[in-house]
C-alpha cells in the first residue's frame, strides 16, 4: 500500500515500538474506519452517488491507511519530544506524541487518496475533500474517545486482576491463579502502551509462570523480586 504520510523520518529511526505498540495502530484504525463510514451523514452528497461512495469506503482500506499513518506520526511525534522508548506513562502522553507527529494531516491525505479512486464526478469528490474536516474534527475525535474510554476500562481490570492474583497467592489458590492469568493475559495483549500497567501485568504473569514451575508453592521474596526484575 502506498504511504500516505512520510513526515521526513530517518531511515534508520531509534524507536523501536513495542509488541504492545501495534495496539495503538488497531485502536485508532477502528476510530479512523468508523469516522469514514460516517461521510455520508456529515457531508451532503447526492442520492444517486451515495451507494457508490459507500462502496469505495467499503473497498478501500482505511483501517490501513490508518495503521501506516499513525505508526510514521507516532515515531516521528515521539522524536521530536526526545523519547526513545515505546512505552507512555499514561494515555494522554500517546496522544501528545501523535499530535505532534501530525495525525490528522496524514489522514486527511489518506481521505484524498481514497475519494480520488471513488468512480463519481470531480464535483462530488471536491465536495468531499472540502468537507473532510468534518469526519477527522467531529466523527473521528468522537471515536477516538471511545476507543480511549475502552482503553481506560481495561487498564482497570488488569489492575484488579493483578490485585485479585496476589491475594489468590497469598491463599494458595491455585484454580484463581490459573483462570485470572489467562484473562489477565488476553487484556496485556489489548492495552496500549502503558508502561506501570504493563510492567506490573507482565510481573504477575512472571509470578504465575513460577508458581506453576514450583508445583503450585508459594514464592518466596526473593523470586518475587527476580519476577519484578524479569518484567
Amino acid at each position: 500500500m502506498e504511504k500516505v504520510l512520510e513526515l521526513n523520518l530517518e531511515k534508520n529511526n531509534e524507536i523501536i515500538l513495542t509488541e504492545e505498540s501495534k495496539n495503538i495502530f488497531e485502536n485508532i484504525g477502528d476510530a479512523f474506519s468508523n469516522a469514514v463510514n460516517k461521510i455520508g451523514e456529515l457531508i451532503e452528497i447526492p442520492d444517486k452517488y451515495k451507494d457508490v461512495v459507500k462502496d469505495g469506503i467499503k473497498k478501500f482500506d482505511f483501517k490501513g491507511i490508518a495503521n501506516d499513518v499513525t505508526e510514521t506520526a507516532l515515531k516521528s511525534g515521539m522524536k521530536s519530544m526526545g523519547m526513545k522508548v515505546s512505552t507512555f506513562n499514561d494515555i494522554k502522553g500517546i496522544l501528545e506524541a501523535i499530535k505532534e507527529g501530525d495525525l490528522k494531516k496524514g489522514l486527511s491525505e489518506g481521505i484524498d487518496l481514497a475519494v480520488s479512486a471513488f468512480k463519481i464526478p470531480t464535483s462530488v469528490k471536491n465536495t468531499i475533500k472540502s468537507g473532510k474536516n468534518l469526519i477527522l474534527d467531529r466523527a473521528f475525535e468522537d471515536e477516538l474517545k471511545t476507543v480511549m474510554e475502552k482503553q481506560k476500562n481495561t487498564i482497570s481490570r488488569i489492575n484488579k486482576k493483578c490485585i485479585q492474583i496476589e491475594k489468590a497467592f497469598s491463599e494458595n489458590d491455585e484454580k484463581t491463579i490459573d483462570r485470572v492469568s489467562k484473562t489477565l493475559k488476553t487484556d496485556l495483549n489489548k492495552v496500549m502502551p502503558i508502561e506501570d500497567v504493563i510492567q506490573r501485568g507482565k510481573q504477575i504473569l512472571n509470578e504465575c509462570e513460577l508458581y506453576k514451575n514450583k508445583n503450585n508453592k508459594q514464592l518466596s521474596q526473593f523470586e518475587i523480586e527476580l519476577c519484578q526484575k524479569l518484567a
